[in-house]
């Protein structure tokens, strides 16, 4: 069967750390979806923040964000779906991380809430040239317990995100959904959201089946759209979960890993 829908994560995947998309996969997506197939982002970041990305490859399909927590499309910006977190669990969760002094950020509608300036912004802020909005609400528990966010985000060095992942996982695992999504973030969602429950979701609302949308990805957190994509594709750069995971390895981002998969999958092109 041919491909109708492909699903590409930003970070690690479209995008390297210079945060620029490779000539080649942008010719390639557009080659692509000149064809008539589908193209769509599947990122852990806000709206505002993929939308960029969006428009340089105009993108004309529905777009993930926020981990799956939110469907949206980037042409007209309407929202066909949205999961906040509940907001008693978002407001333990937060008080669990202040309690452990973890840097965390609240979403609630693209802006970003902390409770102070730490250090831990800057890496974060590395992230978004693009610029955005930074609240202090020094009672950030209390905040989300009145206006569920979206999502939360914590920033750490790599043990330390692994030890609160665990921790939290521990104490909410089944409350709430929890990955890794870069080695020093940790992202909390609502209950059974994920990417690839939002893949499946978009498909079906496409009416396009299982066996007819690739996925690629690099982090723990685009397992769950690999493994249910009916061809499900690792960067080279890859954690080595996702990579074993999946049913077959790319060419890393640094090589437009992208495009060779375009190129062999759907394109059938040989070089």
């Amino acid at each position: 069967m041919s491909f109708q829908l492909i699903a590409l994560d930003l970070d690690g995947t479209v995008i390297d750390r210079d945060l620029a998309i490779h000539p080649d996969v942008r010719e390639t997506i557009a080659a692509v979806q000149a064809r008539g197939i589908h193209v769509t982002l599947a990122t852990g970041r806000v709206f505002g923040a993929a939308l960029p990305f969006a428009r340089e490859l105009n993108i004309r399909a529905p777009i993930i964000c926020y981990q799956g927590a939110m469907v949206r499309h980037p042409l007209t910006s309407a929202t066909l779906y949205h999961a906040a977190m509940p907001a008693d669990l978002a407001a333990a969760a937060v008080r669990e991380l202040l309690d452990a002094d973890i840097f965390a950020i609240a979403y609630i509608d693209d802006i970003h809430h902390i409770a102070a300036y730490r250090p831990e912004l800057e890496p974060y802020l590395a992230f978004h040239p693009e610029g955005t909005e930074i609240v202090v609400t020094p009672d950030l528990d209390r905040l989300v317990a009145h206006v569920p966010p979206t999502k939360l985000l914590f920033v750490a060095d790599p043990p330390v995100v692994e030890r609160e992942l665990a921790r939290l996982t521990a104490r909410f695992g089944d409350t709430l959904a929890i990955v890794r999504s870069h080695a020093i973030f940790g992202e909390l969602t609502a209950p059974h959201v994920s990417k690839g429950n939002a893949l499946a979701a978009l498909a079906q609302s496409l009416g396009i089946p299982r066996e007819a949308v690739m996925a690629i990805g690099d982090q723990e957190n685009d397992l769950s759209m690999i493994t249910w994509a009916g061809l499900g594709l690792a960067m080279g750069n890859a954690a080595p979960t996702v990579q074993a995971r999946a049913h077959a390895v790319l060419p890393p981002v640094s090589e437009a890993g992208v495009a060779y998969a375009l190129r062999r999958y759907v394109l059938n092109c040989t070089s």
